[in-house]
């Protein structure tokens, strides 16, 4: 076992914990980032958000590993989200790192504010977010939406129409995805090609071009 699993492995009983004692309307999950396209390993309570063992990482969580931030703080704390089906959320992200300081995992709460909401008269106290600003974050279910998401937000980054992307545009892509890893998965080149309207030795070449710089 590698010191990485070892150090993941000792999280999953603190995620029986945790959603035992918190109860159903707590979503607590343990990713491991170095295989983003289904990166927990743990979950309690996944009715939460539909996700189990397997389910890939949000976009969220990438962009706050790949975050300046990541660099000098551990957490986000009370940020609301909302599932694809409008269920509203308090959610709270921990990394976990190696010895090397290497951010290798993350410890995920989420809250189902739905209940809390009905009744937040007298619990007023557990329904307060620091944050005003919702994120849009995505909960993939499988490896096919995950790519989707994850496409979709390297677009809404150029914000244009796919036939007036540019080569650079499209290079920009290519380098928001591939810090992202969406290019070790399975396919996962092909769907982009497919997505750009390129050949996915057009992709090859891209990468080629933003690792030389």
């Amino acid at each position: 076992m590698s010191r990485k699993d070892e150090i993941l492995n000792s999280f999953k009983p603190v995620v029986k914990c945790l959603g035992k004692t918190l109860g159903r309307h707590y979503e607590v999950a343990l990713h491991d980032v170095s295989r983003p396209e289904q990166s927990i390993i743990a979950i309690e309570n996944g009715h939460v958000t539909d996700r189990k063992i397997g389910s890939p990482a949000t976009d969220l969580l990438l962009n706050i590993i790949n975050s300046e931030d990541a660099r000098k703080q551990n957490m986000e704390l009370n940020y609301v989200s909302t599932t694809k089906n409008g269920k509203r959320l308090k959610s709270s992200t921990t990394l976990i790192r190696d010895d090397e300081n290497k951010v290798i995992g993350a410890l995920c709460i989420n809250i189902d504010l739905t209940h809390i909401e009905v009744a937040k008269n007298f619990l007023n106290e557990i329904s307060v977010v620091e944050q005003e600003e919702e994120h849009k974050e995505k909960f993939p279910e499988d490896v096919n939406e995950f790519l989707e998401t994850m496409i979709q937000n390297s677009l809404d980054l150029i914000n244009k129409p796919v036939s007036l992307l540019t080569k650079e545009d499209k290079l920009e892509i290519v380098k928001y995805l591939n810090k992202n890893n969406i290019f070790d998965i399975k396919g996962g080149v092909t769907t982009v090609a497919n997505e750009l309207n390129v050949s996915k030795y057009t992709i090859y070449n891209y990468l080629d071009e933003i690792r030389v710089k």
